[in-house]
């Protein structure tokens, strides 16, 4: 579904990150008039790349701000029409496997219920149509189940119904990576849509050669230095090489030294885009960790995005990201739901 000229359905985008679930929206009709986050980095890379219309975007802490302070912001950025519907996912670690916290010890497990709270707060003033939650699979692994659990009863709360959790990996739907996540919907209550997740399929499958095989050579992160200095995309540049494993051959493609040294393979996919400082990938050559650029290229950034800050902030950046072709498949999906509904109306 591509909305027409001048009909875009307007969305709230919560925990909106560097913008990628944001851009599969945008590119199939839908237009986030706000969009929220913590990271003031992130809001700069979010507006950055919508440069030249208004900048949706602002920093807000939402396990502070009241679902009531939430509608007003959305009240200022769009005072004319109300939103159709919130997308988004808070941050995940929480819900890791590899997290051994407790969930009570996590202050961003709590996170959820007030994204239902915002939900509920929105909903009895506009009507909104439907939601999309995205966060890691951990999320329903049995030490979680409960937590899972009371999270679908709150956005049941809010007035949605067929609240129902799915998986998607981003490999199935043309993104050089295997990632997998889970994902919740729900459709306002007593509404005529009917949601369907997409369906991705193995034939779309890309691989790393695919992806970054033809880009020049990144340079080397160096303080003072930046790579559009050298020509090149502003994020091509990589993390110094500080171990001997770069040097003599031991990093060989597909193979794991641990979560530090895990060497891409050129005619498979990634593994998941999700970095610790010192976790990112190594490239198949094996003398060097990946760019950032060619991070976001197995990401399924389109070449012209750009992430603002410091090598940290973007490494933090594209790992917290959501593939945008997954997104636009999300997108899709919803829109034909959100066509259905509007048709039957007329």
């Amino acid at each position: 579904m591509v909305a027409e000229p001048g009909h875009a359905i307007p969305v709230l985008s919560l925990f909106s990150g560097a913008g990628g679930l944001d851009l599969g929206f945008e590119r199939t009709g839908f237009e986030p008039r706000l969009a929220l986050d913590f990271d003031p980095v992130a809001v700069e890379t979010y507006n950055w790349n919508r440069r030249g219309r208004v900048s949706p975007a602002r920093v807000a802490d939402l396990a502070v701000a009241s679902p009531a302070q939430v509608a007003a912001m959305w009240d200022e950025a769009s005072p004319e029409i109300g939103p159709r519907g919130v997308i988004g996912g808070p941050p995940c670690q929480a819900f890791s496997v590899s997290n051994v916290h407790r969930f009570e010890e996590d202050p961003r497990a709590r996170l959820p219920l007030a994204y239902a709270a915002i939900l509920a707060e929105l909903n009895q003033r506009w009507q909104l149509d439907f939601f999309l939650f995205e966060n890691v699979a951990g999320l329903g692994h049995r030490p979680h189940a409960a937590s899972l659990e009371q999270f679908k009863e709150r956005f049941a709360e809010a007035g949605f119904e067929n609240v129902q959790e799915f998986y998607l990996d981003a490999v199935d739907f043309g993104v050089p990576q295997h990632r997998r996540r889970m994902f919740i919907a729900g459709v306002r209550y007593g509404s005529s849509i009917s949601f369907h997740p997409p369906a991705g399929s193995q034939a779309a499958r890309v691989t790393v050669r695919d992806a970054i095989a033809e880009l020049a050579e990144p340079i080397a992160h160096r303080r003072g230095d930046r790579p559009v200095r050298h020509g090149l995309h502003a994020n091509h540049w990589y993390m110094n090489p500080r171990s001997r494993k770069f040097e003599d051959g031991s990093l060989r493609p597909g193979e794991m030294w641990g979560r530090s040294f895990r060497t891409l393979r050129w005619d498979e996919p990634s593994w998941t885009v999700a970095y610790g400082h010192r976790e990112v990938h190594v490239h198949p050559s094996g003398k060097r960790r990946l760019s950032m650029f060619e991070a976001m290229l197995l990401q399924g950034f389109p070449p012209e995005y750009e992430l603002c800050g410091s090598l940290t902030d973007q490494i933090r950046q594209v790992s917290d990201s959501v593939p945008p072709p997954l997104a636009e498949a999300l997108a899709r999906a919803i829109g034909a739901a959100l066509v259905t509904q509007d048709s039957a109306k007329r």
